[in-house]
């Protein structure tokens, strides 16, 4: 008997009829129109696997004569919590103000299943985004990715481009380009070997079951081959996009050296990287005023997706 594919159940059906049976169609999903023309769509199905929950996405696109760059809003929690709900400090609508589609992606946490699954549906909303990007009107060229903290993570790993199944995955739509082209993470995890590096200490969420339990069973955060595998920093860096990683300089819970160190990497790899540092702030920019964070991240992501609509708003000072 043939094994099927434990991510599909229907594996071996006709692409149209996987998508029929996996995920919503654009037409299909609940959506409306606000007063300045923004279709918003809510808990779009971008894929279902058997025996979970579907993975819900919300979709805000700007009006627009023409196709609109997309960005792609992965939320953090340490794989513990979060939802597609939103977005943090009203970044998500400063980019469609800037005329910029914002997608807003749900994935599996670390009580659901195991990395690299959150990587998987990651790479499965993009695919499903493309996919619709002419029913949508998205430009399937212009996608750009951001994420905080874990959800930084899985941006950071988006950006590398790497060819490797076991972190792209077989979920929902199946075939597709996942590549973006650029990046932002905040307070982003980089590289989880840093947690145990006594010259960054870390104060671990609530709970203290990160990283243990998230990247495999009982794994400790010293099990480097494991730990490793799930940190874009130690993955080849040659495809990278362009990218910018901004962090507090007091993050206690992910110290800013996630972000020097990959940022330092990305350079050295000949590839277009920027870093930012906020001041006194911690994670989630805690203590410090977020305005200039998003001013830098909606320029940086107008500029690199070409916007037809640039931010007005002023831009924080490079460190």
């Amino acid at each position: 008997m043939t094994e099927r594919d434990p991510l599909l159940a229907d594996g071996d059906l006709p692409l149209e009829l996987r998508l029929q049976q996996n995920v919503d169609r654009p037409h299909d999903a609940r959506s409306t129109t606000d007063a300045a023309g923004t279709r918003r769509y809510e808990d779009v199905a971008y894929a279902r696997l058997a025996g979970f929950r579907p993975l819900l996405l919300d979709l805000s696109i700007p009006a627009s004569d023409a196709p609109v760059p997309l960005v792609v809003y992965l939320h953090g929690g340490a794989f513990l919590w979060g939802t597609h709900r939103g977005t943090l400090f009203g970044v998500g609508d400063a980019l469609v103000d800037a005329g910029i589609a914002v997608a807003t992606v749900q994935y599996r946490l670390g009580g659901e299943s195991l990395f690299p699954a959150a990587l998987h549906d990651a790479h499965a909303a993009i695919r499903w985004l493309r996919h619709f990007a002419g029913e949508l009107g998205l430009d399937a060229d212009r996608v750009g990715v951001m994420g905080e903290s874990s959800g930084g993570q899985l941006a950071a790993f988006l950006g590398l481009d790497l060819d490797d199944p076991a972190l792209s995955g077989r979920v929902g739509v199946v075939d597709g380009d996942t590549s973006v082209q650029a990046v932002v993470g905040w307070y982003a995890v980089t590289d989880a070997t840093l947690f145990a590096d006594p010259r960054f200490p870390a104060t671990p969420p609530p709970g203290d079951q990160w990283p243990d339990g998230i990247v495999a069973p009982g794994a400790p955060v010293d099990a480097l081959a494991i730990v490793r595998w799930a940190s874009p920093a130690h993955h080849p860096l040659s495809n990278a996009a362009p990218a910018l990683y901004i962090h507090g300089d007091s993050d206690t819970e992910v110290p800013s050296e996630h972000s020097r160190q990959l940022v330092g990497r990305l350079l050295a790899a000949g590839r277009e990287a920027e870093l930012m540092l906020v001041p006194g702030a911690g994670h989630v920019f805690a203590g410090a005023d977020p305005t200039p964070v998003v001013a830098r991240t909606v320029a940086f992501f107008a500029d690199r997706l070409g916007a037809s609509v640039m931010p007005t708003t002023a831009v924080g000072e490079r460190s």
